[in-house]
């Protein structure tokens, strides 16, 4: 199950395993714009990939042969892959990760302290997204917004470290998002 159904059907071990690795891979990212942040590099690497629309896979491409037959015209078979921003698939992850976290059906997904701690940091990333672009008219991304971005990024940090400690994750500051995780569904056996 996915989308508006996870939380319904979703244990909150089998959610660990759906979205940790990328909630997790997601805070990974975020981390790593931390130098660029505190010089207020807005062009820097790490900003424009945590950003970039077609900067992660979200779908990957299958062979639609169906038993062994080609049902396309042009017989490549291969379905197409489906792109998307990091901070797109974080947005996604730690909503549904923090609805999973859920033990009755009674209460909305937007009542949940899980729901409500990402919504809170989703204002700072919409803020971050936002001074991260191009200003219109110009071709430069939000040239004057260093501060304005600095100041989003670590009032982020702060919403980022309650929503991680409602999900049971490590603080950022835990030195556990040094490395990349993976991000595939039940990569593995184990629930971190």
């Amino acid at each position: 199950m996915c989308g508006a159904t996870a939380g319904k059907y979703t244990t909150i071990p089998i959610a660990k395993r759906r979205y940790y690795g990328r909630v997790q891979e997601a805070v990974h990212e975020y981390l790593q714009m931390g130098p660029a942040v505190v010089k207020g590099d807005l062009e820097a690497e790490a900003v424009a990939k945590f950003f970039d629309p077609k900067g992660i896979v979200t779908v990957e491409a299958r062979n639609q042969a169906v038993n062994g037959q080609c049902t396309k015209k042009d017989k490549t078979c291969k379905g197409g892959e489906i792109r998307d921003s990091r901070v797109n698939d974080m947005r996604t992850s730690m909503y549904l990760l923090g609805n999973a976290f859920r033990f009755n059906q009674q209460k909305a997904p937007d009542n949940l302290p899980t729901v409500k701690a990402a919504k809170a940091f989703f204002k700072d990333l919409d803020d971050l997204e936002k001074f991260a672009s191009p200003t219109p008219g110009t071709k430069k991304k939000g040239q004057g917004n260093g501060d304005k971005f600095r100041m989003a990024y670590l009032r982020g940090l702060e919403k980022l470290d309650v929503y991680l400690d409602l999900v049971e994750l490590p603080p950022t500051e835990s030195g556990a998002y040094d490395k990349e995780f993976d991000t595939r569904v039940s990569a593995n056996a184990r629930i971190t």
